[in-house]
């Protein structure tokens, strides 16, 4: 089997390994891409790399298959190679009448397919109709500096114009800068989950539950970024598994509980959610990460499952998903149970004092006297007493 069949095989595999939420690899596996495409002379442009998509997405690889990406790829190429030879500035106009797709546009120019550049051609060039020189200047300063991954960064910074970075990519000359920024801001928003509907506003009553001393083995972000814990709590002499959803404030706020380990999974959090091209679906698998799983001791976390409606009846959901209601500190949690414990008892005793004044009625029909049956039933407070008459008239 001659190399590039080699190379083809591996990647195949290593592309077919890659966990369809996260790609762990995908870097490494665009790095293949690449050098597979280089061989023909092919840029890594979208309807190129797309001929590697088709090939991975066979079940199986042999040689027939090998032999026929093989052909497809140098056919290509032969095409791409022989097309008419255009400058920079003639391939933006062609691209704009064309409205060629930027991931297609930006390889063949040989600029990477960063949130900015895309910027420049999707947004400028062809919605705002900018001169394509200009456009082009843009790309080359940013090229020239390799100011890409720095561009990200700002972008992610609230008050980005006090910020270094701001001043440095201004004396690049980066004129379209803020447009950028503005422009990313209003995307983000638009893509924005909106706030999760409590269950009153729904109309459902939750049951609500503690939980506490959860092991969390999984944490994972769904396409709009929003995190749940999948982990385990321990029921008597068994395991019981669960997942919980809440905003990324709350997570935050759970990290910070849990110690070093805590802020550490929170700081890699942060990278890998603001790494350039990061994908909004994620899942960090804690025990690979961190060796261990997270132990959730110092927190407690309030939670309720989702309901549903059939019919006229609201159903509570029986997978163990639940949503966070709020987070209590051991402090928080303790007064709280205290709390709850001292209006139990509280409750016991008015219990009594009601039940007293059953004891006061039956004393009187046989015949005791007032005093001497309020006496008996430990009701010769007058006070007391009549609080036990209002309490047995609630009870009524």
């Amino acid at each position: 089997m001659d190399q590039l069949k080699l190379k083809l095989q591996e990647y195949y595999q290593r592309y077919r390994q890659l966990d369809q939420r996260v790609k762990p690899g995908k870097e490494e596996v665009g790095d293949m891409e690449n050098d597979i495409l280089s061989q023909f002379g092919l840029p890594a442009s979208k309807r190129f790399v797309q001929i590697l998509h088709d090939f991975v997405n066979h079940a199986q690889v042999n040689d027939h298959l090998l032999e026929y990406v093989s052909k497809k790829l140098r056919s290509a190429a032969r095409t791409y190679l022989l097309s008419p030879v255009m400058s920079d500035i003639e391939l933006l106009n062609h691209a704009r009448d064309q409205k060629r797709s930027a991931y297609d546009l930006l390889p063949e120019l040989g600029y990477p397919t960063h949130e900015y550049a895309i910027f420049m051609i999707a947004e400028l060039l062809y919605r705002r109709n900018m001169a394509s020189i200009d456009v082009l200047d843009e790309l080359r300063k940013a090229q020239q500096h390799d100011s890409w991954n720095e561009l990200l960064l700002l972008s992610k910074i609230s008050n980005y114009t006090a910020n270094e970075l701001y001043t440095k990519m201004k004396k690049h000359g980066l004129r379209f800068l803020d447009d950028f920024i503005q422009f990313s801001r209003r995307q983000d928003a638009s893509k924005a989950p909106a706030k999760r509907a409590t269950p009153a506003e729904v109309g459902y009553k939750p049951n609500y539950s503690t939980i506490s001393k959860m092991q969390v083995e999984d944490i994972v972000f769904d396409e709009h970024g929003v995190p749940c814990l999948y982990g385990k709590i321990r029921s008597g002499n068994r395991y019981t598994r669960l997942s919980i959803g809440m905003e990324f404030s709350e997570l935050n706020q759970v990290l910070m509980s849990s110690g070093e380990m805590g802020v550490e999974i929170s700081n890699f959090i942060k990278k890998k959610l603001n790494a350039p091209g990061a994908e909004k679906s994620l899942v960090i698998d804690i025990r690979t990460e961190f060796g261990k799983m997270l132990k959730l001791e110092n927190c407690f976390l309030e939670v309720y499952k989702p309901q549903h409606r059939e019919g006229q009846e609201w159903i509570e959901d029986k997978e163990n998903f639940y949503f966070v209601e709020k987070i209590l500190t051991k402090k928080e949690f303790d007064k709280r149970s205290k709390e709850v414990e001292t209006k139990e008892k509280i409750q016991e005793c008015l219990e009594i004092i009601g039940g007293s004044y059953v004891a006061y009625q039956r004393l009187r029909r046989l015949g005791i006297t007032d005093e001497e049956a309020k006496l008996r039933a430990g009701l010769q407070d007058e006070l007391l007493f009549k609080l036990s008459t209002y309490l047995h008239k609630l009870k009524d």
